[in-house]
């Protein structure tokens, strides 16, 4: 290769001025300078606010009491301890749970009582009527929604009933069942997204056998349980000295 070659592949300079590297004055290094602080001080401040979410949802997996401390003697109604499949447990998303069969001491009736906590995120999904179906029952009769009298307040419940079986050996079961998180009561499930940002909920949920032909609407002793048993619930909650926020 002659020197000429050399000469003819060799790139020319850059005549354009748009072309040439431009030198930068001190003013734009600062302003260059500032946005760099801008973007590091912006990602600080994204990580230290997931770290802290991150926080407030790991405290929030444990129940703020123990629930098995709740009284075994609500008024007229006895408790017993019951055992509650460990594949169903698992399928709660429940950190802590209690699960009883209260008898009102007055009338016998029995009651089986879920009450549950943990993370909304692993909870929220599992209503009644998702789990009830999936278990082989099928509605009977219409849902209602009703508020339980609570000192001055009223607590919403939802109320469902299934049977399961047919002729003389069918098994109706009435439901009742309400949520609490965000510091209120609702039947109304979180959705998914929403429940990522609440670090813990409550559930409970009551269930009792009826007959096909009961006036569930006159003096309902779930009813008449959950008036007993929502106010003992509440005092422990509101007890706590270190109220968890909600994650945001």
């Amino acid at each position: 290769m002659s020197v000429d070659d050399i000469r003819e592949t060799t790139a020319p300079e850059p005549t354009h001025p748009e072309l040439r590297v431009r030198k930068l004055s001190p003013g734009a290094w600062l302003r260059l300078f500032v946005a760099c602080v801008v973007v590091a001080v912006s990602g600080g401040v994204r990580l230290w606010q997931a770290i802290r979410v991150d926080a407030v949802l790991d405290a929030g997996r444990q129940s703020p009491f123990p629930l098995d401390t709740l009284p075994t003697m609500l008024n007229s109604w006895k408790g017993e301890t019951t055992v509650m499949d460990d594949q169903l447990v698992r399928a709660t998303g429940s950190t802590d749970r209690v699960t009883r069969r209260y008898i009102d001491q007055r009338t016998g009736v029995g009651l089986d009582v879920i009450i549950l906590y943990g993370p909304t995120s692993d909870m929220f999904i599992h209503s009644p009527e998702l789990c009830y179906p999936k278990a082989g029952y099928h509605s009977f009769g219409d849902a209602k929604t009703c508020d339980v009298p609570v000192a001055k307040e009223k607590v919403p419940f939802r109320s469902v009933v299934y049977a399961k079986g047919e002729g003389g050996q069918t098994e109706i079961q009435e439901v009742y069942y309400s949520w609490r998180y965000n510091g209120r009561w609702t039947p109304q499930v979180s959705g998914p997204k929403e429940s990522q940002r609440i670090p813990g909920m409550y559930k409970v949920q009551i269930a009792r056998r009826v007959s096909s032909t009961e006036n569930r609407d006159l003096d309902n002793p779930a009813e008449a349980f959950l008036e007993v048993l929502i106010p003992e619930l509440e005092r422990r909650i509101t007890a706590d000295p270190s109220p968890r926020p909600t994650a945001s």
